[in-house]
């Protein structure tokens, strides 16, 4: 029932119908552009026609599925939900659930969306490998919907341990986009605390080609544990945090 309920709650708000827009333009805009930039005997990879969505798109759900959360308590509707749902910790993991599962839709959507787009603005050498006959383009699906998914899980726990969006936005925004790219180019430094960085990890199990100047030893199936085990520790802090805090 409390899936239910938030399913319920997800349809009778706007801002997600506006975030799914933008995450839309984001990934077809950039799809656009790596085409454009491409030279003339270059190949076009899925993971690159996709960037829009991997960098900026899952950012952009992650910021909604914390809104799941701090919208309730910003309006003080999570005293209603508490009510409802005494136990806690299953009202957060409703949330959770119903917010990986519309990500994981949207993100499958818009990463095969930006691919086909991509293919019909190169010529067929250039968008060979962007066939979905060809398992890189399902792998780039499937590994781009993972980490959507573990990316709202995360963010719910976020939500549940702040409960401002402005706080979690501000993580959410300057962890891939600064703190990470900054710490892992500091000489010395970057090659130590890189591999350790969750976003960085992300960027290795969907091979996205973005900014990254420190290499993972375990390879994108490590780096795809231990992003699981990021969301889930924050997202089981929050667990314990909303259990004992007073809304």
């Amino acid at each position: 029932m409390t899936i239910n309920a938030e399913r319920i709650k997800l349809q009778t708000t706007r801002s997600p119908i506006w975030l799914i827009l933008a995450v839309v333009v984001l990934g077809l805009s950039f799809a656009a552009i790596q085409a454009a930039a491409l030279g003339p005997h270059g190949v076009l990879k899925p993971e690159r026609a996709a960037i829009g969505v991997s960098v900026f798109g899952v950012p952009v759900l992650m910021i909604l599925s914390a809104m799941s959360v701090t919208g309730e308590y910003r309006s003080g509707m999570i005293r209603t939900t508490f009510l409802a749902t005494p136990n806690r910790a299953w009202a957060l993991a409703a949330k959770a659930i119903v917010m990986a599962a519309l990500s994981a839709v949207v993100t499958a959507l818009m990463v095969a969306g930006s691919i086909a787009f991509a293919a019909s603005l190169v010529t067929a050498e250039q968008g060979d490998e962007l066939s979905f006959a060809s398992t890189e383009v399902w792998r780039a699906i499937g590994a781009m919907s993972l980490y959507a998914v573990l990316g709202a899980v995360l963010a719910v726990g976020l939500g549940g341990l702040l409960r401002h969006a402005a706080a979690v936005v501000a993580v959410v925004v300057l962890m891939p986009f600064v703190v990470e790219p900054v710490l892992g180019a500091l000489p010395q430094v970057g090659a130590r605390v890189g591999p350790w960085l969750p976003f960085g990890n992300a960027y290795t199990f969907t091979r996205t080609p973005w900014f990254q100047t420190f290499s993972l030893w375990w390879g994108p199936a490590g780096a795809a544990l231990y992003f699981a085990a990021v969301a889930a520790a924050v997202f089981m802090l929050a667990l314990v945090v909303v259990t004992r805090r007073d809304p």
